[in-house]
């Protein structure tokens, strides 16, 4: 008889340590895992932005920033510090003119010959924009455009801001993909 209270005292202590157990689960919230933040993400979360220019001619700069401010999306920022995006504006392969002179005794007659010439760069030129998160500088998003080649000075500015807009468009159409 003794045994069989015992047995049966044994049981019910099992039971409430197994019940104290599902209970004590039960009132635990569950462990909240990290969200990871994609880039996409980042991007969507994004408000305010820092643009700036690490290279070339300031058109693509001032076209991308306008493009951005009709935009409506981000509001700018004076610091990268207090930003949420940094983008970087550059533009490679601007065609410049280089002008050498010099000047040589010439054995012949004695007198000072002077000689100048001029050379004209005119290799493609490509605008890059690069989007870093500014928490961590890690890239979020960047795109090439390449430059027309003109051969005027106008042509070239004009050429310029089609590609600022195209490269501005490609990053819109990122954040804001077109409804199909």
């Amino acid at each position: 008889m003794r045994t069989i209270r015992w047995l049966k005292f044994l049981r019910a202590a099992v039971l409430v340590v197994i019940a104290s157990g599902f209970l004590s689960n039960a009132q635990q919230p569950p462990e909240k895992k990290p969200l990871i933040e994609t880039p996409s993400m980042r991007l969507a979360a994004a408000k305010n932005v820092f643009i700036t220019r690490t290279h070339g001619s300031r058109i693509p700069l001032d076209v991308i920033k306008s493009t951005l401010e009709g935009w409506g999306r981000f509001t700018f920022v004076e610091t990268p510090e207090k930003a949420d995006l940094i983008i970087e504006i550059s533009s490679t392969g601007d065609s410049a003119v280089q002008v050498s002179s010099s000047s040589k005794v010439s054995s012949e007659t004695g007198h000072e010959e002077k000689s100048s010439s001029t050379r004209k760069d005119i290799s493609p030129t490509d605008i890059k924009m690069t989007v870093f998160d500014s928490r961590n500088k890690r890239p979020l998003w960047a795109a090439t455009e390449s430059v027309r080649f003109a051969v005027k000075e106008k042509g070239k500015e004009n050429n310029l801001v089609d590609a600022a807009e195209r490269l501005a468009s490609k990053f819109h159409e990122r954040l804001e993909p077109p409804a199909k």
